[in-house]
């Protein structure tokens, strides 16, 4: 498995995955996958494996009080592929990414019935902070979880 920077090339094939990871109304539209994979403040990772996207993450940033808070925008792993430790080496290089840019903190927002991808996050530290009532396009609820990159934060 090779981890490497997003090309342009690689969309149609993110949106192919996006939309087998999840499912229709969460899953993003080409218009919104394209916007946070170009956007200056946004990073993309890619995990091939024999010329193929296995996963990708995309990350980003915001100042908030005078200060960077990373974001992981999405984390999509191929269903075949899960459990294998891709998600992990995924979330830890999006998470490498952001404290090199000088993020103090990192937040994610994760579907409130997913309790499987829950658990998955905080077991990588992160905690639940709030929820976002229907953060989803499909009304499901969004549960916010940050994790700590600066022990003052």
């Amino acid at each position: 498995m090779r981890l490497r920077a997003f090309e342009a090339k690689d969309l149609p094939e993110l949106l192919r995955l996006d939309a087998r990871c999840f499912p229709p109304l969460i899953s993003y539209s080409r218009a919104e996958l394209q916007y946070f994979v170009r956007h200056p403040r946004s990073t993309t990772t890619i995990a091939e494996s024999a010329g193929q996207v296995a996963g990708f993450c995309v990350v980003d940033w915001k100042l908030e009080s005078g200060r960077k808070i990373g974001h992981f925008i999405t984390i999509d792993v191929a269903p075949e592929l899960r459990r294998n430790g891709l998600g992990r080496r995924l979330m830890e290089t999006g998470e490498a990414k952001l404290a090199a840019m000088g993020c103090v903190a990192i937040t994610l927002e994760v579907a409130a019935n997913n309790p499987g991808a829950q658990a998955f996050y905080e077991r990588l530290g992160y905690h639940r902070t709030g929820w976002i009532p229907g953060y989803y396009a499909d009304g499901t609820n969004g549960l916010v979880m940050r994790k700590a990159l600066d022990p003052a934060d």
